[in-house]
């Protein structure tokens, strides 16, 4: 213990953190909102628990959690508000977020009300720049521990604790730590509590000493002494239960016993490396770097509530939570490809309860955006519901007689929504119901080909996302087989990454280098597409229509389907020799709208066609005038399935992948 408390004394300090922590976060944002609250006591609540309180409700012995009858017994006057929908608390967070990144980039968020600020390089460049004397010679806030000579100044106190230099900084830090916390409380009417010390877990530990509305920084040669002050093992950073018992099961109870234990010891139960740091943690080390922090990498939800032995009532309260936490994610713009289930189990002989988590993928067609915002797609509520349950079924042995007193649902492993201006998807999903689902592998089986497509050529994939990237697969689409029915597992990311450097070999090997594919849209494959809907699946296919042109998953809107069933010329010599070869690009897009209407079929929606490409119109239309040279100007002609047998569909041959 000498060795590592010697160590810790002696080390140099280069590092500033400052720990910004709300008070009483939920509570204090209903003041705001609500001005005749500040001067009662209030409780934020939860389905059955107060899940905060302000100061004043404190004072009655309310706790954090605490059920609700129970809180009411112990302050009748207590106000509750419902804090169910967190919308105004994630503004409120983001607005607090917002201020903080006006002092430095690095900010690390750690739930809603709490953050992270490295302001090692910010306070350097103040200490370059001319700093007062009394900036440096006067800490704002409390020193810990306490000074116990008043004679001496602050400064003189720190350069007492440490001769590296991090006097200066520290104090420094503490006024920037005040400026911060003045910006949140003028702006938004908030307060806070600050931490300053030279490591993250410290920053933490010492900001909880002075509360509410106060700051403390700590004396750097103070650590391994004032974490050992703080008692229980589990008012360390990162102890949860599971490791305490552990711990405990070592005789391991407080943090001082924690710094004398051997290390060999602790490593027969939790490894040397997670002993270590443990070790390490209970002298006040830490050397882990502020993160700047993007969006979250999970949301979820949990609700406690009466005991749960019956499937449906399960069942009935996850249907709750997904609807819930479909809001919550709605303004995220991210796709989640994965969810976590979890359950408490109560039992009831040995009063104990037993907390459980496992997970599994949801494919990302369950969700599409509509006006800007994320929701569910049509029937996919009870889609990722049966894998819910499926989940809860293999954590509850519904044969045996259980009791859940809690459950959860959490979106983690997000996909972010691409969208790029090259992807044919883009023009139809504008004015049509065309939704883009998935990327899709299709294979030779699936799909007769038309013949004048034949040649040795590759095409680019259409997706919401730039064709050149490497990473677009593995980002922004799942690779699913085209066989009508959407599977639950989803392949891996490393599956995903070696198709898509497989594609991207294979494009850059059948393509000349000077050739850019992605410039014509009509050259983006929308076979590669998933379209999705319900017309298709309700109308049975014509009689005419050859089966194998359309793969059998293939899912549809009127627009293609009226399209699936027409002739088209003879196989060209080659590919100059083909319609595409033929067609000017001089034309605008307005001159082809009005020239085009009396040539296109009755069956085409004009205001979906005319979204399409100027290039991709022209193509349509002279394929149509070639397949069709008796009627060009029929309809009939287009959508009659008594063409010859060796036609192949115009529309499709161009939109398909190359064999």
């Amino acid at each position: 213990m000498e060795d590592l408390e010697t160590q810790n004394d002696s080390e140099d300090h280069p590092r500033v953190i400052i720990h910004v922590d709300m008070d009483y976060f939920y509570a204090q944002v209903e003041e705001i909102l609500n001005p005749s609250l500040k001067d009662k006591p209030v409780g934020v609540k939860q389905r059955f628990n107060v899940v905060t309180s302000n100061y004043i409700a404190r004072e009655y012995g309310v706790k954090k959690m605490m059920l609700i009858n129970e809180a009411t017994k112990l302050c009748p006057d207590l106000v509750l508000v419902n804090g169910e929908d967190l919308t105004k608390y994630k503004q409120m967070s983001a607005k607090i977020n917002e201020i903080m990144h006006k002092f430095t980039p690095n900010v690390e968020k750690l739930g809603l009300d709490e953050n992270y600020l490295d302001v090692t390089k910010e306070i350097n460049d103040q200490l370059e720049q001319s700093v007062s004397l009394e900036q440096l010679q006067n800490v704002e806030g409390f020193i810990h521990p306490p000074v116990e000579d008043p004679n001496l100044t602050d400064r003189e106190v720190f350069r007492r604790a440490c001769g590296c230099g991090c006097d200066r900084r520290l104090i420094l830090a503490t006024h920037m730590a005040k400026q911060i916390r003045d910006r949140i409380f003028c702006e938004l009417g908030m307060k806070c509590c600050a931490g300053i010390a030279h490591n993250k877990l410290l920053a933490k530990l010492v900001g909880s000493i002075h509360k509410q509305n106060k700051q403390t920084v700590l004396l750097p040669n103070c650590a391994a002494s004032f974490v050992r002050s703080l008692g229980s093992v589990k008012s360390l950073t990162g102890i949860g239960e599971k490791t305490a018992q552990i711990l405990e099961e070592c005789d391991v109870r407080t943090v001082r016993e924690l710094q004398e234990v051997p290390l060999h010891q602790l490593s027969k139960r939790l490894g040397l490396e997670q002993s270590s740091k443990l070790k390490e943690m209970s002298f006040g080390k830490d050397d882990t770097p502020v993160k700047q922090t993007g969006k979250p990498k999970s949301v979820g939800l949990e609700d406690s509530c009466p005991a749960i032995s019956i499937r449906a009532d399960a069942e009935d309260k996850f249907r709750h939570l997904l609807v819930r936490l479909v809001k919550n994610i709605a303004d995220d713009g991210r796709i989640p490809i994965a969810i976590k289930v979890t359950v408490r189990k109560h039992d009831s002989v040995k009063k104990t309860s037993h907390r459980e988590c496992k997970q599994d993928k949801i494919l990302p067609s369950y969700f599409r955006h509509k006006d800007g915002k994320l929701v569910l797609a049509d029937g996919a509520q009870d889609k990722i519901l049966a894998v819910v349950m499926k989940v809860f079924e293999r954590m509850v042995d519904l044969r045996q007689p259980f009791n859940i007193t809690l459950l959860g649902l959490s979106f983690f492993k997000f996909q972010e929504r691409k969208a790029g201006s090259k992807s044919i998807a883009n023009f139809l999903i504008k004015k049509s119901d065309i939704e883009v689902q998935s990327i899709t592998n299709l294979s030779n089986e699936s799909l007769t080909l038309s013949d004048s497509f034949t040649s040795n050529r590759s095409f680019p994939i259409a997706m919401d996302c730039d064709p050149a990237s490497s990473t677009c697969l593995s980002d922004t689409a799942s690779v699913a087989s085209l066989s009508g029915s959407e599977s639950d597992a989803e392949p891996s990311p490393k599956k995903c990454r070696r198709l898509a450097s497989f594609l991207a070999r294979k494009n850059s090997s059948l393509l000349p280098s000077n050739e850019d594919d992605s410039s014509s849209p009509s050259k983006l494959r929308v076979a590669d597409l998933r379209l999705n809907s319900k017309e298709y699946d309700q109308e049975p296919s014509s009689s005419g229509t050859s089966s194998t042109n359309i793969p059998s998953g293939l899912k549809t809107t009127g627009f293609f389907k009226n399209h699936l069933s027409t002739s088209t010329p003879a196989k060209p010599s080659s590919l100059a020799d083909s319609p595409l070869s033929a067609m000017g690009t001089s034309s605008s897009s307005s001159a082809i709208k009005t020239t085009n209407e009396s040539a296109l079929p009755s069956n085409v929606d004009p205001d979906v066609f005319h979204a399409l490409p100027v290039e991709v119109q022209k193509e349509l239309l002279e394929n149509w005038r070639i397949s069709n040279p008796a009627s060009s100007s029929s309809s009939t002609s287009i959508s009659s399935g008594s063409s010859s047998s060796s036609s192949k569909n115009t529309l499709h041959r161009y939109f398909v992948k190359n064999a």
